[in-house]
């Protein structure tokens, strides 16, 4: 996972960090949903060799993400851009920028 630091024209420090689920759920559908035998009839094992969980994951974000962490919040853009660790920081707050939102900002402890 390669991570860097950058400030923004605003002068905001962000950390950013490339993210891939392994355990994410990259079904969107039923596959056997046009199957000619009914679920209950299917004599098929099951494929998977072990139970696990396993995290939806929204559209768009099954190959993974970048995440932007600042005082300001989260924001996660997908896909991840090609050589994205050697761009330079005006750039990256151009990424930035273009992300999602990924919810509130956090609240420390001492506050």
């Amino acid at each position: 996972m390669a991570s860097r630091t950058f400030i923004d024209a605003d002068g905001v420090s962000w950390q950013v960090w490339d993210v891939h689920p392994e355990l994410a759920e990259r079904r969107q559908t039923d596959r056997r949903r046009g199957a000619t035998t009914p679920a209950n009839e299917r004599r098929a094992a099951e494929r998977r060799r072990r139970a696990e969980k396993r995290v939806a994951v929204r559209p768009g974000f099954e190959n993974g993400w970048l995440a932007f962490d600042s005082p300001l919040g989260l924001r996660r853009l997908a896909p991840i851009p090609h050589s994205w660790s050697n761009l330079p920081d005006g750039a990256l707050a151009e990424l930035c920028r273009s992300a999602l939102d990924g919810g509130r900002p956090r609240r420390r402890l001492i506050e």
